[in-house]
């Protein structure tokens, strides 16, 4: 699933480097804005890549992760993103993203993310981390309509686990999940609107599932918490503001 986001990765030198076209299907029904949480999923990936090489041959799971938006990214738009390593521990590896129009009009986001290895050492890459070959079919659908993702109630959104939905120790790829906190959040607002800032923490894995959002509003400022409904326990907790 995450290769219909059309993400291209590629390794130059020390650098890695993502690049992606915004299309309609990837963008916040009824506004001309890529949604947020494929921002944090490209970043997920990317981000993701940089600690898996910093901590290779363990496999590296995000604890948190942290996208703020500095310009909509309209259907259309080719989306660059350059990877970087902010400190590289021997437990927990920070590492961020910066998102540009590739036609030059600047920035488009920022992304920060800690990692920490999977706790089960026989989770690795035995001949170290891959770079991710993350690009598939075009998304012929949209976003949450792909994902199986609905709103039961304001406020309120269900995604089942989905087997082309995992990461690589069989959970719910973190990205992805993000996408019904989002849904739950725009739930409560009076029109379409992406998210301007959006932070996940990661608490367990969604090994089960469906997984259910519940999105709480503090003016502007939105809570979201996502239970794996088979455990009924907390899995991603999430702090989110729409665009003004």
């Amino acid at each position: 699933m995450v290769a219909e986001l059309g993400l291209e990765v590629r390794a130059e030198g020390d650098v890695l480097r993502g690049r992606a076209t915004v299309v309609e299907e990837l963008c916040v029904p009824g506004t001309a804005a890529l949604r947020t949480s494929v921002v944090l999923t490209w970043a997920d990936v990317l981000a993701g890549t940089a600690a898996g090489f910093a901590m290779e041959p363990r496999i590296p799971l995000t604890l948190d992760l942290e996208v703020q938006v500095v310009r909509a990214a309209p259907p259309g738009m080719v989306v660059e993103a350059d990877t970087f390593v902010v400190r590289a521990g021997r437990s927990v590896v920070v590492s961020g993203c910066r998102f540009s129009d590739a036609a030059g009009s600047g920035p488009v986001a920022v992304a920060i993310a800690s990692f920490v290895p999977a706790p089960d050492p026989t989770h690795v890459f035995p001949d170290g981390f891959p770079v991710p070959e993350v690009v598939g079919p075009a998304l012929a659908l949209p976003l949450a309509e792909r994902l199986a993702c609905r709103v039961v109630a304001p406020g309120v959104a269900e995604m089942p686990r989905r087997a082309d939905a995992l990461n690589a120790v069989g959970a719910m790829q973190g990205g992805l999940a993000s996408l019904a906190m989002e849904e739950a959040v725009t739930s409560l607002l009076p029109a379409p609107t992406p998210l301007s800032s959006f932070t996940v923490r990661y608490l367990r894995p969604v090994m089960e599932g469906p997984a259910r959002a519940v999105a709480t509003a503090a003016g502007d400022v939105h809570t979201v918490e996502l239970t794996d409904t088979a455990t009924g326990k907390v899995c991603l907790y999430a702090t989110a503001r729409p665009h003004p």
